[in-house]
């Protein structure tokens, strides 16, 4: 019977010859940077000033982001609120830029007819944002949110229907000022999206959570 012959027979000898090449190259890269150190003469100062560099680079880069330089704007124009100024919070989440609107700043008690400290506030707000959204063809959502009081009127049978006009108000007046109409939309969201519960765990009303609850929310999402 043919044997069926190796085609890769085993070498003898020299299989661990290269552990000598390899040994010889890793001594001389120690021995060089050992020499490399030993005769540096490390500027702290230069180093300093690359990373702080380098850290600014990273901070411009994301304040040049349209998110960022919306917040940037924001943040200058609401950072530091004094006690006349409008009820207007700013916050960086996950899905965007959220813009709280205090409803007692926009709207009468059980009304969807924007106040005009309401316009002044919207007019603002869309002065801040109208080219930048549009520039960068960013999408704009408007929730409008009520407290837990059931409203019964002719113009709005419930809450359902006042945040859904609140929301479409604000909406109207920002496009009419620039905001393109694609962009954006209105929803209302009655009760239903709290930001403090109306209610301590006994059923007892919490001091200031019914008015925390009327607003208005522009989310600019990414």
């Amino acid at each position: 019977m043919a044997t069926k012959r190796n085609r890769f027979p085993d070498e003898e000898g020299g299989g661990d010859a290269w552990l000598a090449t390899y040994g010889d190259m890793i001594t001389l890269l120690m021995c060089f940077f050992v020499i490399f150190f030993s005769v540096s003469d490390v500027n702290v100062a230069l180093f300093e000033d690359m990373k702080n560099g380098f850290k600014s680079d990273v901070t411009n880069t994301e304040t040049q982001t349209p998110i960022g330089m919306l917040a940037s704007r924001l943040d200058s124009i609401y950072d530091n609120p004094e006690d006349d100024d409008p009820d207007v919070e700013v916050e960086l989440m996950k899905r965007g830029i959220n813009i709280t609107l205090g409803s007692n700043d926009l709207f009468g008690s059980g009304s969807a007819t924007l106040s005009r400290k309401g316009r002044s506030i919207v007019e603002e707000i869309t002065a801040t944002l109208t080219d930048i959204v549009g520039a960068y063809n960013l999408t704009m959502d408007v929730e409008g949110h009520t407290d837990d009081v059931p409203i019964r009127s002719f113009r709005f049978p419930s809450n359902w229907e006042l945040s859904a006009s609140r929301s479409a108000n604000v909406v109207r007046k920002m496009t009419e000022l620039g905001i393109p109409k694609e962009n954006s939309r209105a929803i209302g969201f009655a009760d239903m999206r709290p930001k403090i519960e109306p209610r301590d765990s006994t059923g007892k009303l919490v001091p200031g959570a019914r008015e925390v609850n009327r607003r208005v929310e522009i989310i600019i999402h990414y």
